[in-house]
């Protein structure tokens, strides 16, 4: 079996920009960034790479603060009404689908991230980069397109910051290599 090493962290990358932003962000996925570099074995891997680094770029020119207050406006509810970009993967693609993942990711002990509710993006985008340690070929995979291309397209439409445009951009051309 080949080294996953590269997809385990760029979806790590991900999940991370899909967290609550926090002053430390731009290090780890900075650090991040470095370990796709070196395991980048492929021109898939370095465009997606490339990805990731226009991805940094746009965070380091943005004020955390800025960047917190669009994450609240996009991804927070208030009581009665729903956020405007949901976060849940269950909104999106299959039912079936992405109720198996939700039993997988409990099934195979994800360590899931309860400040997002269990079927967050964040933590679906952490139950692949386990997968991406075992199996890149796994059927669970195969779904990824279509849960993250419909949240991509929400996010891009929603968002007033390039930040935010770069990670679907980012996402979405992941989501179409595995969707081939």
């Amino acid at each position: 079996m080949a080294d996953n090493t590269f997809y385990i962290e760029i979806f790590r990358f991900y999940s991370k920009c899909l967290t609550f932003p926090y002053e430390e962000l731009r290090l780890e996925l900075q650090h991040i960034f470095r370990q796709l570099e070196i395991y980048n074995q492929s021109e898939i891997d370095e465009q997606l790479t490339g990805n990731t680094l226009d991805v940094i770029n746009y965070l380091q020119g943005e004020d955390v603060s800025a960047i917190q207050a669009e994450y609240t406006r996009m991804f927070t509810h208030d009581e009665g009404t729903a956020p405007v970009v949901s976060m849940l993967f269950t909104d999106y693609g299959n039912i079936g689908q992405t109720e198996r993942i939700l039993d997988e990711m409990y099934e195979n002990l994800v360590d899931v991230s309860y400040d997002e509710s269990p079927d967050s993006v964040p933590n679906m985008l952490e139950y692949y980069s386990l997968l991406a340690e075992t199996d890149i070929e796994n059927e669970a995979l195969k779904v990824f397109n279509t849960i993250i291309v419909p949240f991509c397209k929400q996010l891009n439409t929603h968002t007033t910051l390039s930040f935010y445009k770069e990670v679907a951009k980012g996402l979405n051309e992941l989501a179409e290599f595995f969707g081939e």
